[in-house]
């Protein structure tokens, strides 16, 4: 009996040892590392998601100070100044004023604002201030923002449903009724693979660009690569890089106009099959020539995608930057006479190469089928908000080609 008492106090006074130890092990720990225990400084650049798509935030911390801008999709531009709340929290807080004046005085506090730390980038409340001065909880809103150069690894039920896309390389027909409902990778991965002579039928029609290279840029290729390379001469065609254009395709999708820009690129994308039936003689001639009427007006007024995307989100077609230059270009002056000089001249270069080109209708028409060359596509088409709800009702169950009565 004694024995066995005298067993549990020496196991009881083990675990008080144990636990003394680590204890000490803890402190030791603390002491020597102080900084291990502190949570990561607010630096870097975010990109908004979410809500927040289009805006963008840098952060930048000097000890417990948090400074830094927030621009938001608009335009408008918010310097934060605030601080830490405690080194080991992942939280900060302070006040946000315009710049450049753009509501009442330029430095004048206009909201504040709250940050928490996520796993892959950060949470931002945006809470307004009244007239007074004092924060109006009520209007405030959340904003999320992802770290730039991070990409997020979505679980299994929120990844998007993509269909299966075949391993090996297709036909330009398989990846026109496929690469809608593949994956942003599958549809790089296999347009590289597609022959230049069929990639280059593609980027005659400019919504399909469009719509392609807004997958192509959601893919995000690893440099170097085929699918890299294919993407950069895109950019290099549209003279627009990704980081540029992602923005613009999320403010087209909030306008409630992309439905519309997607209807007019099934529309190509169907003049391009069509297109691709008549080179292979699997479609009759007739047909093949309104095919052709078709096509070439959408090719000769091609427009550059952010054009496109612009327009949709009711901005200018014209980049700011392209409008200063051409605005500060010289417009040359002609001399009485010069102009009809050169049309002349033109005209005989013309005439020479292809006689009787002159004259001829372009494109040309198939004979008895001038009723029939109608297209959804007009020279002076009204823009995209002006004929949505007159015109989307009366093409959206054509497919092309259009049969000949």
């Amino acid at each position: 009996m004694i024995w066995g008492l005298a067993a549990r106090r020496a196991a009881f006074d083990m675990k008080e040892a144990v636990r003394a130890l680590s204890a000490l092990l803890l402190f030791v720990l603390v002491a020597g590392f102080p900084h291990s225990l502190r949570a990561a400084p607010f630096n870097g650049s975010y990109e908004g998601i979410g809500n927040a798509a289009g805006m963008s935030l840098t952060l930048s911390q000097v000890e417990k100070r948090v400074v830094g801008s927030m621009v938001f999709s608009g335009g408008a531009t918010y310097t934060l100044n605030g601080e830490r709340e405690a080194a080991a929290s992942g939280t900060a807080q302070g006040a946000l004023s315009l710049r450049n004046g753009e509501a009442g005085r330029s430095g004048e506090a206009g909201a504040f604002f709250h940050i928490e730390e996520r796993p892959l980038g950060l949470q931002l409340l945006f809470i307004p201030a009244t007239a007074n001065g004092e924060p109006d909880l009520a209007q405030s809103n959340e904003f999320s923002f992802l770290k730039r150069g991070v990409r997020p690894t979505l679980t299994e039920e929120a990844r998007p449903r993509y269909k299966p896309a075949p391993g090996e390389p297709v036909d330009i027909l398989v990846f026109l009724d496929g690469f809608r409902g593949w994956s942003p990778d599958d549809t790089a991965r296999l347009f590289a693979g597609l022959p230049e002579t069929q990639r280059a039928l593609i980027l005659l029609y400019d919504h399909a660009t469009a719509e392609l290279m807004w997958r192509l840029c959601e893919a995000a290729p690893e440099e170097g690569t085929l699918e890299d390379r294919r993407l950069a001469d895109m950019e290099e065609r549209q003279q627009l890089g990704c980081e540029q254009y992602l923005p613009l395709v999320e403010r087209a999708k909030a306008s409630g106009l992309f439905p519309e820009f997607l209807r007019r690129s099934q529309f190509q994308l169907e003049l391009i099959r069509a297109t691709v039936l008549c080179d292979r003689g699997e479609t009759g001639a007739a047909r093949c020539a309104d095919v052709s009427a078709l096509g070439a007006p959408l090719i000769l007024r091609w427009r550059r995608a952010d054009a496109i995307m612009r327009e949709l989100a009711g901005q200018s077609a014209v980049p700011e930057w392209e409008e200063e230059a051409a605005s500060s270009d010289a417009v040359p002056v002609m001399k009485p006479g010069e102009e009809a000089q050169d049309a002349s001249a033109a005209d005989a270069v013309a005439e020479e190469a292809l006689p009787g080109a002159l004259n001829a209708p372009v494109p040309l028409l198939r004979p008895g089928g001038e009723k029939d060359m109608v297209s959804d596509f007009e020279p002076d088409a009204p823009p995209l908000a002006a004929e949505v709800e007159t015109k989307a009702e009366a093409v959206k169950d054509h497919r092309l080609p259009l049969a000949r009565p």
